[in-house]
């Protein structure tokens, strides 16, 4: 189950593994989908942000890149000066990545092994990452940024001040969603046990 793979991920246990209960699951499929039904509704994007970190849902990023567009339009509403409609876009999906990935990119110098191979064919520790993963700085935001919106650093400096709302909006709605699935299935657990 996808929606099984997703709490596995935030160390929610659907299946009970301890042998005296004879391997039976604590909550069946259908009662793990019934969770996220009665949790969506306390934060809707945070959601969306665990089925594109988790799931890699490209039905959800659409959703999750909509969400975001709006959020961003209503942050730029009092913005002085004109912008593109791609810094939008650029604003979104430079917000996401980070809120979906926030250990980090995977290296494209090792593809995440944290090891290359040098001329010599001597295993050597990546140059360029930390266990695999580019870590996001100032520098790592402005190259992603620019993949959309070709911009000088001191423009996307402005564009920052938005991003950083952004990102703060993307990851408070993601905490919202793992504490509201971690409390209904504490209560669920709870319920459970004492029948």
């Amino acid at each position: 189950m996808r929606v099984e793979t997703l709490l596995n991920k935030f160390s929610i246990k659907g299946i009970n593994y301890n042998p005296n209960s004879g391997g039976k699951g604590l909550l069946s499929a259908e009662e793990q989908l019934a969770l996220v039904g009665l949790c969506w509704q306390k934060s809707p994007v945070g959601w969306l942000v665990l089925f594109v970190e988790g799931l890699r849902d490209t039905k959800a990023l659409k959703q999750l890149h909509l969400e975001t567009r709006k959020e961003a339009l209503r942050l730029m509403k009092s913005w002085r000066g004109v912008y593109p409609d791609k810094a939008i876009t650029a604003l979104c999906a430079t917000a996401i990545a980070e809120a979906t990935q926030q250990s980090g990119q995977v290296c494209p110098e090792c593809n995440g092994s944290a090891i290359v191979v040098d001329k010599h064919r001597n295993r050597c520790k990546c140059q360029c990452c930390k266990a695999g993963r580019i870590v996001w700085t100032q520098e790592t935001r402005f190259a992603y940024f620019s993949q959309v919106l070709s911009v000088t650093y001191s423009r996307f400096k402005r564009y920052n001040v938005v991003l950083s709302k952004l990102m703060c909006w993307l990851i408070d709605n993601r905490t919202v969603a793992v504490m509201a699935m971690e409390k209904q299935v504490e209560k669920e657990c709870t319920c459970c046990l004492n029948i």
